[in-house]
């Protein structure tokens, strides 16, 4: 049994593809995403149903059209995903749940490129080439997209690897005074409550949950990517007075999360936003006061490994899986944390007193 697809058959394939997801529509929309002012992405929609949540969750990214994007996503419906599937691709074993060796011919020699190229389930695919990337599913509905996370982010994080300096990492920013403080943890660290809390309080924010980071001759920057925050239903009834401006767009079944749009919260919203230190929570739920710590060089290093593997995590659950990019992903997060300083917060259960002594740590920082 073959395991992998000659490169004709998947030209062919390709070929008969695009000739499929053009004639489900007349006349495409399209959107443009400018993530972090490092890479500029087409959008271009044959479902419909998808455009109001990428307005709503992507509002701070969204863009003037471009004549050269870095990159172009199609997004498509298709009632029955497998059997488009068994139409449309060459299969060397079973669909749902394969892994694949795509063979590249170049000047008449045959060489292995990773699996990851292509992933289907029973209800989604997601195809890359070149810079060409596709995304089906069987339904675009609000409740559907909600369930599934962010639905776009395994090929944004594809897209952002192809900058030399720049990235897409799991994390959150906040900060005061061009002094931002990148929050470094895995999920449900607190990392989120803090950083929206922190907003409400007044400081600068730049994203939670996502965020696009540069790294340039200047140093490091970080700028955001969703216009929506998720919240455990405890902690939104903690923020309820202050998430006044927020609007609920559902419930994600991926997290048990609730989603909100806080587009309207621009105040203190900061795009390629300098980052001077990191920061690493810890929730220790018997101390009464908030405190905060330098990171001793072990610490250091599990906190940068947290953003690595907290992010891998994130791609790995949608099917982005190569060992060898994920080692090179690793790498390129160690190189842009690496001469940063390293803190560690020990959080109170008190979410505002712990926000309060984030600033009060800010304004000292560097003095």
């Amino acid at each position: 049994m073959r395991d992998y697809y000659t490169r004709e058959e998947w030209t062919g394939s390709l070929s008969s593809l695009k000739k499929r997801i053009e004639s489900a529509s007349d006349s495409p929309e399209f959107l443009y995403l400018d993530l972090g002012g490092v890479r500029k992405v087409r959008v271009v929609l044959f479902a419909k149903e998808a455009r109001d949540m990428i307005q709503r969750e992507l509002k701070w990214v969204l863009t003037d059209a471009v004549d050269k994007p870095d990159a172009t996503i199609y997004l498509w419906q298709e009632s029955d995903m497998l059997s488009f599937a068994r139409d449309f691709f060459v299969f060397p074993g079973t669909i749902e749940g394969n892994e694949y060796l795509l063979i590249k011919v170049q000047d008449g020699q045959e060489s292995f490129f990773p699996c990851g190229q292509l992933n289907i389930s029973a209800r989604t695919i997601h195809l890359v080439e070149g810079d060409t990337y596709y995304i089906g599913a069987d339904s675009f509905a609000p409740e559907r997209w909600i369930s599934e996370g962010h639905i776009l982010v395994q090929m944004l994080f594809r897209i952002m690897n192809t900058a030399p300096s720049a990235r897409l990492v799991h994390g959150a920013c906040v900060g005061l005074d061009n002094k931002g403080l990148l929050l470094c943890a895995r999920g449900q660290r607190g990392k989120s409550t803090l950083a929206v809390t922190a907003m409400l309080k007044g400081l600068d924010y730049v994203s939670e949950d996502y965020l696009l980071l540069d790294k340039t001759d200047d140093g490091l920057y970080a700028s955001p990517l969703y216009s929506i925050i998720s919240l455990s239903p405890f902690m939104y009834d903690k923020l309820y007075d202050g998430l006044d401006k927020a609007r609920f767009v559902g419930v994600s079944h991926w997290k048990g999360k609730y989603v909100f749009d806080i587009s309207e919260y621009t105040d203190g919203l900061k795009r390629h936003y300098p980052i001077r230190a990191c920061l690493f929570p810890e929730i220790c739920p018997d101390i009464a006061e908030p405190r905060i710590e330098l990171c001793d060089p072990a610490e250091k290093n599990r906190a940068i490994t947290q953003v690595a593997h907290s992010t891998l995590h994130q791609m790995w659950s949608r099917g982005i899986r190569q060992h060898q990019s994920d080692q090179s992903f690793i790498l390129d997060v160690i190189r842009m944390l690496k001469d940063l300083e390293f803190y560690k917060i020990l959080l109170s259960p008190d979410i505002f007193k712990n926000a309060e002594y984030l600033k009060v740590f800010l304004q000292t920082l560097d003095n």
